[in-house]
C-alpha cells in the first residue's frame, strides 16, 4: 500500500472522528465567537477541530497541521501538513441547512495529495488520493463535462464581507453580467468544500471563489483533480499553497470560464 494510501485511511478515520463530535451536538444551544464582519464561528467548530487535532497528534506525530481556528501548530520542517476546515459552511450549519461538511486534506510540499470532505447530513464521503481516484461514499467519480459553456452550471463563492468588500462585490457583480447570458445556471451552496464534490460528482461543471483560503479547498481540489478537473487560480496557475482564487472545470469549461475572466 503507498503511503499516500495509508495517509488517505487516516484522513478518514479522522473525519468519522469529526462528524461523532458534530453529531453529538445536534440540536443543543450554539454558542458563537465573532471573526470579523458578519462572520463568527460556534463552539462546535472548535470541538471538532479539537478532537481531529488530538486524533492526527497520535496517528501521524510528526506532520504539522493547519486549522481554521487554532492555527498552525507542530513541525514545520516536514514535507506533509494536515490542513483542517471543522465546519465549511459554518453560516450554513448555524442556519440548520445540511450543506456544510468536514474538509480535511494533506499537502505535500504545499501542493495537496489527499482529501476528504464528509457531509454527515447527507451521509456522504468525498475521498482522494493523488494518483489512486476519487470515490464519493466508495465509489468511483469521474466528472462529466457539457459540450458547450452554454450548458454549464457554474457554482461561485459568497459575496464578499469585511475590507475592500464593495469592490470585490463590485467586480462580481461585473462578472455575473458577462457570465448569466452564456451559461446555463448560477449555483451559491455557501461550502467552497462541497461546492468542489459536487463537481467531481457532476452535480455542478464549474467552481469560481475569488478569495478562498487553504482550507476551505485544499482536500476538495485532491477530489476534483483526481476525477478529472482542472483545478487552478483565476491566472490558470495549478492551485496550490499560496493561491487566493480558484477556479475548476473539466479542460474545455475551464477554458472558455479563463478567457471570460481575463
Amino acid at each position: 500500500m503507498s503511503e499516500l494510501l495509508e495517509f488517505l485511511g487516516t484522513a478518514e478515520q479522522a473525519a468519522e472522528r469529526a462528524v461523532e463530535v458534530i453529531r453529538s451536538g445536534l440540536g443543543r444551544e450554539r454558542s458563537i465567537s465573532g471573526k470579523g464582519d458578519r462572520d463568527f464561528a460556534t463552539d462546535l467548530d472548535f470541538a471538532v477541530e479539537d478532537a481531529v487535532r488530538a486524533f492526527l497528534a497520535e496517528a501521524t506525530p510528526g506532520v504539522p497541521l493547519l486549522g481554521e481556528e487554532r492555527g498552525r501548530t507542530g513541525d514545520t520542517d516536514s514535507p506533509y501538513e494536515w490542513v483542517l476546515d471543522p465546519i465549511d459552511g459554518t453560516i450554513n450549519f448555524a442556519h440548520r441547512s445540511p450543506q456544510f461538511g468536514v474538509s480535511l486534506a494533506l499537502t505535500r510540499n504545499g501542493m495537496p495529495v489527499v482529501g476528504v470532505v464528509h457531509a454527515p447530513m447527507a451521509e456522504e464521503r468525498y475521498s482522494a488520493a493523488l494518483g489512486h481516484g476519487a470515490a464519493l461514499n466508495k465509489q468511483s467519480l469521474s466528472a462529466v463535462a457539457p459540450e458547450a459553456l452554454a450548458g454549464a452550471v457554474v457554482a461561485m463563492g459568497d459575496f464578499a464581507v469585511g475590507p475592500d468588500a464593495d469592490r470585490r462585490n463590485l467586480r462580481r457583480l461585473a462578472t455575473l453580467q458577462r457570465l448569466v447570458p452564456k451559461i446555463q445556471r448560477i449555483r451559491m451552496l455557501g461550502s467552497a468544500a462541497l461546492d468542489l464534490c459536487w463537481l467531481a460528482a457532476g452535480r455542478h461543471d464549474a467552481v469560481m471563489h475569488d478569495r478562498i483560503n487553504l482550507w476551505d479547498v485544499a482536500a476538495g481540489t485532491v477530489i476534483c483533480r483526481e476525477a478529472g478537473v482542472l483545478v487552478t487560480d483565476f491566472d490558470g496557475v495549478d492551485y496550490g499553497d499560496g493561491a487566493v482564487s480558484i477556479l475548476a472545470a473539466t479542460p474545455r469549461v475551464h477554458r472558455a470560464l479563463l478567457a471570460e475572466l481575463a
